[in-house]
């Protein structure tokens, strides 16, 4: 069910994670703007949504009368301006490098309305490193969803010490809304939750290997 409270989400970021964002929210009811820096990203992640859509409707996940609707709520924009102007919520899914999302963060707290909640998919970074180059240290968030984002109910929310307890409510009611199931974080923890999980498996993994 569309949360009332987020009208207008921007994801930044047309790749494997960025587009299976945008498609989750189109499909729960949401206008939602995909924003890249080229327009060839950007045909690119249309493409991977129709292709997920076409899948979904193969598996009876989604039903064809489903598809249309979806797609029509999709707005792609490769100017960064335009795709924030009205926005409630943003969530950043650029590439794991810590000076490039810093830069996003940096450019988004210029262009956004300032009540806009900036979200980061990152699961490498804290949201402090991320929050220290706004003006809205508050709404700044950590939102890791698992990959493929559409079918894994797990998100991490990851807030800093600067996060407000309203930006979380907030995040955490939007993605329970349409279906998500998040675990909010205490603390700043490298890596949160999941991907520790991952790497202690995969050290087993290579011991037994080795072993």
């Amino acid at each position: 069910m569309k949360h009332k409270q987020f009208d207008q989400i921007t994801v930044v970021g047309a790749g494997l994670m960025g587009h299976g964002i945008a498609l989750e929210f189109a499909l729960q009811g949401f206008n939602v703007c995909l924003h890249s820096r080229s327009e060839k990203s950007l045909e690119n992640g249309l493409a991977r949504i129709q292709n997920t859509l076409a899948k979904m409707e193969k598996m009876e996940m989604i039903t064809s009368e489903e598809v249309k609707p979806a797609l029509s709520r999709i707005r792609l924009s490769s100017i960064l301006e335009k795709a924030v102007s009205n926005v409630d919520i943003v969530f950043e899914s650029v590439y794991e490098n810590l000076d490039i999302k810093q830069h996003v963060f940096q450019l988004l707290d210029q262009h956004c309305p300032k009540y806009s909640i900036l979200a980061s998919n990152t699961s490498t970074f804290v949201p402090s490193q991320l929050a220290s180059k706004t003006k809205r240290p508050d709404k700044v968030i950590v939102t890791h969803y698992i990959n493929p984002p559409y079918l894994i109910p797990l998100v991490e929310i990851v807030p800093s010490t600067y996060t407000s307890n309203k930006t979380i409510v907030a995040t955490q009611n939007l993605l329970s809304s349409i279906g998500k199931r998040p675990i909010v974080l205490q603390r700043e923890v490298p890596g949160f939750v999941a991907s520790r999980l991952q790497a202690a498996l995969l050290r087993e993994a290579l011991w037994l290997v080795e072993n």
